[in-house]
């Protein structure tokens, strides 16, 4: 009989090319991933791995092997969901990942009303960026996923992943007052900031793009004095008056009341959606979570405008 833990490992390393990256997923040793490896070749009598340069590629044996396994895994954790469902109350712990503006809004207090409404729940929480949660949400990692869409940049579709919208998050041009002050709201706002210094996304992101076309549109470069993937940074940059930005409104929750926010044009909102598995998705427990994270994120889709964002007229 083949050993489970030892085909999960098989199907980690399938993905994840390397045993110390096996290793640092599972929360095993690099040497433990290798012996569960030589135990399961050992078990089939084939081997099942072979080097290929710096990473790890399957055999044909290992890869035939692999197929079976994402069957048997299927299999058990919709076992494991199945039982879970005879249960009156959710209980349990159910993994949760994601970005950070979502982690400081929709994820608090989702699990401030889960603790009132299921005690004998437990959630545990981390946070990381799409590219790195999905896929470890595919590898039984996390549970839940929340991850984020612009037009024109879809998430990698996923086998065995289902994903669901639980908001538009709309995307604002910002400034602190002074700034705002010397503008004129009647007239293309992007044109009006040629000086001005921008803080942005790193490149190839698609608040970065769309910013960088409206300006060059305009005829002029961004000056930009900031770039960072945390959108934090962006506003402290802005509170102080050292630059303008592109933000999406999650993350003004609890600006500073000197900045002044005026509507984008020409670019969609971005989606907030939550992702889960397949197999354990009807599970109590992820079901009780997702519902409490669906309703929290309504409440910023359809609440009153942040209390300390003050809005400006015009649109770019």
């Amino acid at each position: 009989m083949l050993n489970v833990v030892r085909l999960k490992v098989l199907l980690e390393l399938h993905h994840r090319k390397t045993l110390s990256a096996v290793a640092a997923a599972l929360s095993y040793s690099t040497s433990a991933v290798s012996q569960q490896v030589r135990l399961l070749e050992k078990e089939i009598g084939v081997p099942l791995v072979e080097p290929s340069g710096r990473r790890l590629q399957l055999t044909p044996q290992g890869l035939i092997l692999v197929a079976h396994a994402e069957q048997i895994l299927d299999l058990l954790e919709r076992a494991e969901a199945d039982v879970s469902t005879s249960m009156t109350q959710p209980l349990g712990v159910v993994k949760v990942a994601a970005f950070q503006s979502a982690a400081l809004t929709i994820i608090p207090d989702a699990l401030t009303e889960l603790r009132r409404l299921h005690p004998q729940l437990t959630v545990e929480f981390e946070q990381g960026e799409p590219e790195a949660t999905l896929p470890s949400l595919a590898s039984s990692e996390y549970d839940l996923v929340i991850a984020e869409s612009f037009p024109g940049l879809p998430l990698p579709t996923l086998p065995g992943i289902a994903v669901t919208t639980i908001m538009d998050d709309s995307l604002w041009l910002v400034m602190d007052a002074a700034i705002a002050g010397g503008l004129d709201p009647g007239q293309d706002l992007i044109a009006q900031l040629a000086d001005a210094r921008w803080a942005v996304e790193t490149v190839d992101s698609a608040s970065r793009a769309w910013l960088t076309n409206h300006c060059r549109k305009a005829g002029f470069e961004p000056k930009v004095i900031c770039s960072s993937e945390d959108v934090s940074v962006h506003l402290r940059f802005v509170e102080a008056g050292l630059a303008v930005a592109v933000l999406p409104g999650l993350s003004l929750v609890g600006a500073s009341t000197t900045i002044r926010r005026f509507p984008t044009s020409g670019m969609q909102n971005r989606k907030i959606l939550l992702a889960a598995r397949e197999a354990s998705r009807r599970r109590p427990a992820i079901l009780a979570v997702s519902a409490a994270l669906h309703r929290a994120a309504a409440a910023y889709t359809t609440g009153a405008e942040p209390a300390k964002i003050e809005l400006g007229a015009g649109e770019l």
